[in-house]
């Protein structure tokens, strides 16, 4: 025991001098001093002491290290600031620059080159107008009925034509070389019949069309018949071309044309072409002795004596079986009458279907069949498209456009196909 009034060293050197070797000295302690650590608490100062000279420096590099990486991250992001201000500085400085020459020149300025451009613009548009009226003179001037779009055909006739001359200078030097070599020989004079001095080659090469065109079109409509009835004869044929095509498709097929200068031209080409009156050439074959006779657009430019003639050797020279193909233009299409038909003035007379059929039966045809071709739908007018619920009265109404649309603008020809008897 300790007494508060006692000396704590007077009572330590005591006890220092009773207490027995090998035992600890009792130390007196103030009563408010802190109770003594555990042994939890002794055990992590320990601890904290050993791994002080470790865990210090690691811990001072770790934080030399994130503050390093700390100040990297902050000066990139404070180099892009830096960048975008100086960009903007620069865009600032360029709207200044024009602002400050807007204010030294003014408005007026910027208004007066505005009017410039558009002077220019009025000029160059002025040039083009006046560039377009010169070409389109140019094309009046070689195409006068169609313009500038038919320059290229036009050319292409000029082609041809000249082509035909020199075909015809050629075949007359011949003729005049073989009359010197037999001065004594008659001289022989050809006839050309149904010449009356129109040039019907320039005429057709402009207002026919294009010539592949037309070929491709009657090689399918009447290829696959005219196939199964041969020998095929072209009645007026012109240049010969569709004797040719049926030809490359193995097709026995000869043509005959009173004009010279087609039959020339389709010779010229290697064609099978006979010239001479076509009536005259049928009744120089023998009877039943063709397949098939056709002829495209040529009835309209015979008198009716002539087309009745034709109509009978037709039916006297094909075989049992055989067929007559005549395709001419519709009167019955109004557009017809008054654009392609009035345009050629070699036609006779416009023919009626019905005219065409009482011909075809009279001749001795016992089939007769009519195929209508070509409608000018560029000039139809279009129905009424009410819907399912629209009034009755649509109807009635796209009947009767459907009805005038036939008339003015329906099929532009029609093929009469009359078959002969069978044997």
């Amino acid at each position: 025991m300790s007494h508060p009034d006692l000396d704590p060293a007077a009572q330590a050197r005591l006890r220092a001098s009773v207490t027995p070797p090998g035992e600890p000295v009792p130390v007196a302690v103030p009563a408010d001093a802190p109770p003594p650590p555990g042994r939890r608490a002794v055990f992590r100062n320990r601890v904290r002491e050993a791994t002080r000279p470790v865990a210090e420096p690691a811990l001072d590099r770790l934080a030399t290290l994130v503050a390093g990486r700390l100040r990297h991250t902050m000066r990139s992001e404070y180099d892009e600031l830096a960048a975008t201000v100086e960009l903007m500085r620069a865009d600032h400085a360029s709207l200044q620059q024009a602002m400050d020459g807007v204010d030294a020149f003014g408005a007026g300025a910027a208004a007066h080159r505005l009017d410039a451009l558009e002077t220019n613009a009025e000029l160059m548009k002025a040039e083009l107008a006046a560039f377009r009226t010169t070409l389109d003179q140019l094309g009046q001037a070689i195409a006068p009925a169609a313009g500038l779009p038919g320059v290229p055909e036009r050319f292409a006739e000029l082609r041809e034509q000249v082509n035909a001359l020199d075909r015809q200078a050629r075949t007359a030097g011949r003729a005049a070389g073989d009359a010197s070599d037999a001065p004594d020989a008659p001289p022989v004079a050809v006839s050309e019949p149904g010449g009356s001095g129109f040039d019907y080659v320039g005429f057709e090469r402009r207002f026919r069309g294009d010539s592949a065109t037309v070929l491709a079109t009657l090689a399918e409509r009447y290829g696959a018949i005219l196939a199964d009835h041969q020998p095929v004869l072209d009645f007026g044929c012109g240049r010969g071309e569709l004797v040719e095509v049926l030809a490359t498709r193995g097709i026995d097929a000869r043509g005959v044309d009173p004009d010279r200068g087609m039959v020339e031209e389709a010779v010229g080409h290697g064609r099978a072409v006979h010239l001479g009156d076509g009536l005259e050439y049928l009744r120089s074959l023998p009877p039943h002795s063709l397949g098939s006779v056709i002829s495209v657009h040529v009835a309209e430019h015979l008198p009716l004596p002539v087309l009745v003639e034709l109509f009978e050797l037709a039916a006297t020279r094909l075989r049992p079986g055989g067929i007559f193909i005549a395709e001419t233009p519709n009167p019955m299409s109004l557009i017809v009458l008054g654009n392609s038909y009035i345009l050629d003035p070699t036609h006779v007379w416009p023919l009626h279907p019905s005219l065409m059929t009482f011909l075809a039966e009279r001749a001795g045809f016992r089939d007769v069949e009519l195929r209508f071709a070509s409608p000018a739908e560029d000039y139809q007018m279009p129905s009424i498209d009410a819907g399912p619920d629209g009034p009755a009265w649509v109807s009635e109404i796209n009947v009767a456009i459907e009805r005038l649309n036939h008339v003015l603008f329906g099929p532009q020809e029609y093929a009469l196909i009359a078959t002969t008897p069978p044997g």
